[in-house]
């Protein structure tokens, strides 16, 4: 509004020898395009006219009032129809369909643009850290750990349904920033179309870039991001940090981006790791020949299992001991956690567990006993 008044203060300039004023101007018309309006008056001293903006078109740096309500709706997951609804119930003027398309492609242009300088900023700054900590191939290229992983929607009401367009992303394990994102997409409107009135497309920038299922998109952008991790940021991805999705592992496998004497390694990643405890102990709750008793047991104490790993990985980080006795350390942890949470605790490392070894509520006998857990 400060810009509206500003006009309205400095159209008195208009005519300076006949002391002109905005007080004795006239209203003619209003013009708007999508949010933005302009007013027209003429002055009834000298006839001439004066328009009034509602913003600045040349103002850098502010995103313009159309723009920023395509904007919104990108961020809100809707569309033109509910942006238009939503304005007629506030009795305001809506954009038309062709304005909003206008922007919508301005839109995503400088969304893309805006993404990959945030890949390439990412990069350089994985690129850094692997230089300091060492991690160098022998040619020289640094080498950085990633984790990756592919999504899509999903909708499971009566039909299985998976969409029809999908990515998967590549995030630097040390920054935490995406590093790559790779678009797979099934569907092109104009193209289907054109396919069901049997003619030929009309000119236009075709997103179809996928034929075969959604399951498969996954493995298929990943591997795009491995093989052009060296043209892009010039690293190597030489661990591979996802979940038990072995597609991944095997197409990797078979193209090797790297060549043959650089093989990607597999990490498993802990989320899906203790998101897949989690479900088997959760099935073993449902299996009616074990005893009632020891199933509402775990079911309740789900997340005391999930907490016993992850102390365990905590502190097997942290501790100043090699590798291998990390490792060795960490298996014997795990194994022992069913253990501590079922009542017994002579065999519970001092960081992990600070109560009485020998407690009479003991379950690990009944749960032995049915064949639930065995003695290890």
């Amino acid at each position: 509004m400060s810009h509206v008044f500003s006009q309205i203060q400095n159209s008195g300039d208009h005519v300076a020898d006949l002391g002109c004023n905005f007080m004795n101007v006239e209203f003619l018309n209003e013009s708007t395009k999508g949010f933005t309006s302009s007013w027209t008056f003429r002055c009834k001293m000298c006839n001439s006219k004066i328009t009034i903006m509602s913003e600045k078109h040349n103002n850098s740096g502010i995103i313009l009032l159309n723009k920023a309500a395509v904007n919104a709706t990108v961020a809100a997951g809707i569309g033109f129809t509910q942006l238009s609804e939503l304005t007629a119930a506030m009795d305001i003027l809506c954009m038309s369909p062709s304005t909003y398309c206008k922007y919508n492609n301005l839109l995503s242009k400088d969304v893309k643009d805006s993404c990959w300088d945030a890949m390439s900023l990412a990069g350089i700054e994985e690129k850094r850290l692997a230089f300091e900590l060492g991690d160098v191939d022998v040619d020289g290229t640094p080498m950085c750990p990633v984790i990756a992983d592919g999504q899509w929607s999903k909708r499971s009401y009566k039909t299985k349904y998976d969409a029809l367009s999908g990515a998967a992303t590549i995030i630097g394990y040390r920054t935490k920033k995406i590093l790559f994102v790779g678009i797979r997409n099934r569907y092109c409107v104009i193209c289907e179309r054109a396919k069901t009135m049997d003619k030929n497309p009309k000119v236009h920038e075709c997103f179809l870039n996928w034929s075969k299922g959604a399951t498969s998109i996954e493995a298929d952008a990943i591997v795009e991001g491995f093989l052009a991790s060296v043209q892009m940021h010039d690293l190597k991805y030489n661990k591979l940090i996802g979940d038990g999705d072995s597609s991944v592992t095997k197409k990797l496998s078979e193209v090797m981006p790297y060549g043959p004497m650089l093989l990607v390694e597999k990490v498993e990643c802990q989320n899906h790791l203790l998101r897949n405890y989690g479900q088997k102990l959760m099935s073993l709750t449902k299996k009616k020949e074990y005893p009632c008793y020891l199933r509402k047991f775990i079911s309740k104490n789900i997340m005391k299992f999930r907490t016993a790993v992850t102390k365990a990985i905590k502190y097997r980080k942290n501790v100043e001991e090699t590798l291998y006795d990390k490792i060795e350390g960490l298996r014997n942890d795990i194994l022992n956690g069913p253990y501590h949470i079922f009542g017994e605790h002579t065999k519970c490392q001092s960081y992990f567990c600070s109560g009485p070894k020998l407690i009479k509520n003991n379950l690990v006998v009944d749960v032995t006993k049915c064949g639930l857990m065995k003695l290890k």
